[in-house]
């Protein structure tokens, strides 16, 4: 029988190579992955963050595919994950006679983040196309001196063709849990399901084919003041703008959504409450990263 599905993974060890950059810590990565995944070149900004750019080969995900994805960061890590195209997921519903349901493409994402270690995921995009059905799972675990920063990004159909999703159907569950030996120690639990429904509804997406998130859990000991202030000034930033954001504070950290018709403008409000989010940590201002797609502007 001639296998026409993917089965990839890729496994990322990050840690703390002190005899680098003279008094800054560098960090590097050891690696292992089969396709479609492909890391590209990875580079370093000044404070030794290791910025790596990860490549979907085939091109999309067809029903039945199946991605794991492992990260690991070991102690005083800093590390800004990305990926240099957006995910395309293809039709599956009433493409088998055998099966005229359609078949999901799963991605299953494992994170460990160990002691003073830092990870930002900022992935482009994902495109779910007419009748694509995609399921994505996040377990994340975290220590108390660590932070983690996440956004998604989702567009459903290819709008600027009139394309919808359809029957299509985008499912994520994202967990977020604190090391913790003596009991669960929850941080986030998030689980959202994207149809042709909830794109339709008045009180869902109102067909504005654009949903993002983006998730802050910061240490455990960080100042509630400065994540009130953190929100504030998101808040300045974005109040005389149409975009549709919503804001809510976590026990450690923030959460926010993006409602809206274009993929730019939300890359745009994640960036700059990034820019935010990176001030008040007290770490370096991020640039634009060029694996990213050209964008008109970036001044917010």
């Amino acid at each position: 029988m001639i296998k026409t599905s993917w089965e990839g993974n890729c496994f990322l060890n990050f840690f703390n190579n002190k005899a680098s950059l003279g008094n800054v810590d560098k960090t590097i990565f050891k690696s292992k992955s089969t396709s479609p995944y492909k890391l590209l070149k990875s580079t370093h900004d000044q404070e030794g963050r290791c910025i790596l750019p990860v490549l979907h080969t085939a091109g999309g995900l067809v029903g039945g595919d199946l991605l794991e994805f492992e990260v690991n960061l070991e102690k005083n890590s800093k590390v800004l994950l990305t990926t240099s195209s957006a995910q395309k997921v293809y039709g599956s519903v009433g493409i088998s006679k055998i099966n005229p349901k359609g078949t999901f493409s799963k991605q299953k994402n494992l994170i460990n983040i160990l002691d003073n270690s830092h990870l930002e995921y900022l992935p482009q995009e994902t495109i779910i196309f007419a009748n694509g059905l995609y399921e994505q799972k996040f377990k994340v675990s975290i220590s108390e001196t660590s932070s983690f920063l996440f956004t998604d990004l989702i567009r459903l159909g290819r709008s600027s063709s009139g394309e919808s999703i359809e029957s299509g159907v985008f499912r994520s569950k994202l967990e977020i849990m604190r090391n913790n030996d003596l009991y669960d120690d929850w941080e986030y639990v998030d689980q959202i399901e994207l149809s042709k429904a909830s794109y339709s509804a008045k009180s869902g997406m109102d067909y504005m084919p654009v949903f993002g998130s983006l998730i802050w859990i910061c240490k455990k000991d960080f100042s509630p003041s400065k994540i009130n202030n953190l929100v504030g000034n998101i808040k300045k930033i974005f109040n005389e703008t149409d975009n549709n954001l919503s804001i809510g504070i976590l026990e450690n950290g923030i959460s926010v959504r993006f409602l809206g018709s274009s993929s730019q403008e939300a890359r745009k409000c994640f960036f700059c409450i990034w820019k935010q989010i990176r001030s008040v940590s007290g770490f370096c201002e991020p640039k634009y990263q060029g694996v990213w797609p050209l964008q008109d502007s970036m001044n917010y």
